[in-house]
């Protein structure tokens, strides 16, 4: 696990932080909600579960395209980690394992939450918290 790198603090503004946390608390919730899903489409019977993959490929597909938003208004290495958890994870739905694609997403939430964390720290650390 990497230490939190200092330097990173110094850069930011409280414009990005108050994005940062924002785009970091969105993905975290919304991986949370792939997770579940993920969990859903295991149970369903398997005439239910092609239309249910199909669905959840878009749906983390729209993450991914909201990775790319979140990396312009919050530069950060994580959202580029967020991605490729994602991108495995799609192979994973791609090939109709979609509850093995969990830990992936776990991997992915604890990516987004240390950008939030990261945020959090700098806004509390300036009072605005």
């Amino acid at each position: 696990m990497r230490k939190y790198d200092q330097r990173k603090e110094v850069n930011m503004t409280e414009r990005e932080a108050i994005l940062g946390f924002m785009m970091g608390e969105r993905m975290k919730s919304s991986l949370i909600a792939a997770t579940q899903m993920a969990m859903v489409i295991e149970g369903l019977a398997e005439h239910e579960k092609a239309g249910a993959d199909r669905v959840f490929s878009t749906f983390l597909r729209a993450l991914y395209q909201d990775i790319g938003l979140a990396h312009k208004v919050f530069p950060q290495e994580e959202w580029a980690e967020i991605r490729r958890e994602l991108d495995s994870g799609l192979v994973m739905v791609d090939s109709n394992v979609s509850h093995a694609a969990v830990d992936n997403l776990a991997r992915a939430i604890s990516r987004a939450t240390t950008v939030s964390n990261r945020a959090m720290t700098f806004l509390n650390d300036k009072g605005l918290l």
